[in-house]
């Protein structure tokens, strides 16, 4: 009997042990951080997982925050060299902010990933009063003729913040319900929860682009119109990049709301946007025409030391930070030569909202190693090319930073210096003659020895025979 329990309760261990492996592993592929604790009314709280990359996007489900309301998701993308093995990391992160000052106590909060529930202890956010700024946008909102200001009525408002974009220039659509600060109307929503999904699909457009900014609950905004105070409810944003030059019609959609006429009746009231059109220009003829970003972009760069030797390794690292669609930026490394070598430690792609509109920024980090002294401009290695709409043609962001590099030539000799701990490390500096008798044979000495024996003894052979 006691050999049959043994011999259950190794089964039971190699039936169940692997699968509670396999589930801690795939946990273990998911990392989840939680943002500063100590934020101020103009801050945003945040929640991020990183999962690494497969060729599906994960699913996912962030929890709901009592006394904060959720606002846009971004997205970023990086990817780690090691070993000459690629590592993909995707990022997504949870914006919230506070509806007020104070203390807030959260409780325990769960983020579902992939179907796999992430727990969050409870914590404090303490939130402080910050300097509270209004977001003027009367200057590009172009209100319709079919609205009238001086009635001082709400208005349901679709509209892009372009209208004449060039193919692949990024336009923003938002959808929102404007309410004036002297209305006199007492309104509510009427399930927005199945209305405005539906409002969406028939104001997306389909030959574009999109980068969605994933408002969850209306977002509220203070405006003002020729100088009247207005409440925007935000419905929906996204930033689009049109794909070619088709006309994209923005049709006219109606939202329901409900306006109290006593004090238990409710009568529904539509508000109607204006159709509208965007029309995409045509860029330049060119062959980089689609494949190079459209927009506005500027570099961020920096480097460990700007004087080095020949031999020393230097981090060198970039940001290009723009409006435009940064997943068309080259991701190919930079070419080494006869003076400088370099290697790609690691690439991001980060895409983020911020106003109305979606940034996107690719960050490089690099490590050069100098082979020959010199100087260098760092602007004959890297250069990122992109359509400039302010200009209209094709533009170069380019490297403004110089490398001094003193030293003696290397000649591209072996260099381990970088094995740290490795079986090679400084393998180079050894002399391969040095070698104990007691450790191996020096087989270049004894061929020369037994060499000498033969000649030796040919020449002993011709001495006989020769007499």
């Amino acid at each position: 009997m006691r050999y049959i329990l043994c011999f259950l309760l190794v089964m039971y261990m190699g039936l169940f042990l692997p699968s509670a492996e396999a589930f801690c592993q795939a946990k273990e592929n998911i990392s989840v951080q939680i943002g500063a604790k100590s934020i101020s009314t103009t801050d945003q709280f945040s929640i991020q997982f990183s999962v690494t990359a497969t060729e599906q996007l994960p699913t996912y489900r962030f929890p709901e925050i009592n006394g904060f309301r959720k606002l846009g998701v971004s997205r970023s993308k990086a990817s780690n060299f090691e070993n000459e093995q690629v590592e993909q990391t995707l990022t997504f992160t949870q914006y919230y902010q506070a509806n007020g000052p104070g203390n807030v106590l959260v409780p325990l909060l769960e983020l579902e990933v992939n179907k796999q529930v992430f727990k969050i202890e409870p914590f404090v956010i303490v939130v402080v009063p910050g300097i509270e700024k209004q977001d003027d946008v009367s200057s590009e909102i172009q209100v319709p003729n079919t609205v009238d200001l001086a009635n001082n009525k709400p208005f349901f408002l679709v509209r892009s913040t372009i209208d004449r974009p060039y193919v692949g220039q990024s336009f923003t659509l938002t959808m929102s319900l404007y309410v004036p600060s002297n209305n006199t109307m007492e309104l509510s929503f009427d399930r927005n929860d199945i209305q405005i999904p539906a409002l969406i699909q028939q104001i997306r457009p389909h030959n574009c682009w999109e980068e969605n900014f994933n408002l969850q609950v209306e977002r509220v905004l203070k405006v003002t119109f020729g100088g009247k105070k207005y409440t925007e409810y935000r419905f929906f944003q996204a930033t689009y990049f049109p794909l070619d030059m088709h006309v994209i019609q923005i049709p006219s959609v109606q939202l329901r709301v409900l306006q109290k006429v006593k004090s238990t009746e409710k009568r529904p009231v539509f508000l109607k946007s204006a159709a509208f059109s965007i029309h995409p220009k045509a860029m330049p003829k060119h062959v980089l025409s689609g494949r190079v970003p459209v927009g506005r972009y500027t570099l961020v760069e920096e480097i460990d030391k700007n004087v080095a030797k020949t031999g020393d390794p230097i981090t060198y690292r970039a940001k290009v930070l723009g409006d435009g669609n940064s997943i068309l930026w080259d991701t190919k490394a930079v070419a080494s030569d006869y003076f400088l070598s370099f290697n790609l430690l690691s690439t991001e792609r980060v895409v983020f909202p911020y106003r109305d509109q979606m940034f996107g920024n690719k960050s490089d980090i690099v490590r050069i190693i100098p082979e020959q002294a010199g100087t260098f401009a760092l602007a004959n290695y890297f250069n990122w090319i992109y359509f400039n709409v302010d200009k209209a043609r094709f533009d170069t962001l380019r490297s403004k930073l110089v490398l001094t590099v003193k030293g003696q030539p290397r000649d591209r000799k072996l260099d381990t210096s970088l094995e740290k701990g490795g079986i090679y490390e400084s393998i180079e500096q050894q002399d391969s003659l040095e070698v104990q008798w007691n450790r191996w044979v020096n087989w270049r000495q004894l061929v020369n020895f037994v060499l000498i024996i033969m000649f030796g003894f040919i020449v002993f052979l011709f001495w006989r025979a020769s007499k």
